[in-house]
């Protein structure tokens, strides 16, 4: 009983509660790695177009008509003040009252209830609110562009759900429930460098072995599992296959890509855009030692 007090809900059982403890928290932990590993609170750019401010504010004639109607009440409010005031004044006397000031006090308040009644009705006319473009033509404002955004935020969750699926794959023949994810990320994403090789058929991914051998056994019995069904791009129907291969020096492909290296996305990250006549790419990723 003592983990009813977490919630609300009195029928549901311990398990229940923990259970639903665990997967919010599975949610939070989500939202902080994909925030600090792929930016997915990041702005790529602060570009923005200008467009017409379409957005409903309040209209500046509305209040105007409201100031109006205040002083219209205000005023009749003042012409029956002056009707009681000269009703009690006892210095003046009843003739003068009934003959000239009672007539000219009823006179006045009702045209202040004409004018007030004026007033409302002409405020009834104008909308409360407008978009800013219809109230000034000339109004504004900067929109970053959001498609561009929503595209870059598709695209980082698929390098996040990508890089989730390798690792839970990977762990199936690593089994380290502990550092499969931080392995993942570390030694293979961040880590390995290779060569992509373009042909009329089909694309070769030929990846550096890890140095750690039960990481290269667990990768090697991946690879094998993703080449008994070869993936393919979008658009492209070459399958793409992989390989493990020993790693080079980085003096030996220094002399193989002719000083083509070129940085790439920051420090520690390395690449060579194959040539128009070539037919392969070589990549790096992580620190390269000299």
């Amino acid at each position: 009983m003592a983990l009813q007090v977490l919630t609300s809900d009195f029928d549901a059982c311990p398990a229940e509660i923990l259970a639903w403890l665990k997967s919010r928290w599975r949610e939070e932990n989500f939202l902080k790695y994909a925030a600090e590993n792929y930016g997915i609170d990041k702005i790529c750019d602060y570009i923005a177009g200008i467009e017409a401010n379409t957005k409903i504010v309040d209209n500046p004639a509305r209040k105007k008509a409201n100031a109006a109607v205040r002083e219209a009440e205000k005023a009749l409010a003042a012409a029956e003040r002056d009707l009681a005031v000269l009703l009690a004044d006892p210095a003046i006397s009843p003739a003068a009252k009934n003959t000239t000031l009672i007539p000219a006090a009823q006179k006045k308040i009702t045209a202040a209830h004409k004018k007030l009644g004026a007033a409302e009705a002409a405020r009834d006319t104008i909308p409360a609110k407008l978009p800013a473009n219809v109230i000034d033509p000339d109004a504004k404002v900067a929109l970053l562009r959001t498609c561009r955004r929503g595209l870059q935020m598709v695209l980082r969750l698929l390098a996040h759900n990508a890089e989730h699926w390798l690792a839970s794959h990977l762990n199936i023949y690593l089994r380290d429930d502990d550092e499969y994810r931080a392995i993942t990320r570390q030694t293979i994403i961040r880590g390995l460098a290779g060569t992509i090789t373009y042909a009329p058929a089909a694309i070769t991914v030929q990846l550096d072995s890890p140095g750690a051998p039960r990481v290269a056994r667990a990768l090697a019995l991946l690879i094998n599992e993703i080449n008994a069904t070869p993936p393919a791009m979008p658009g492209d129907t070459r399958p793409v296959t992989y390989q493990l291969v020993q790693p080079r020096s980085f003096k030996t492909l220094h002399r193989a890509t002719s000083g083509d290296l070129g940085p790439e996305g920051g420090a520690g990250r390395w690449f060579r855009a194959a040539r128009p006549d070539a037919r392969s790419a070589v990549v790096m990723r992580g620190d390269v030692a000299g």
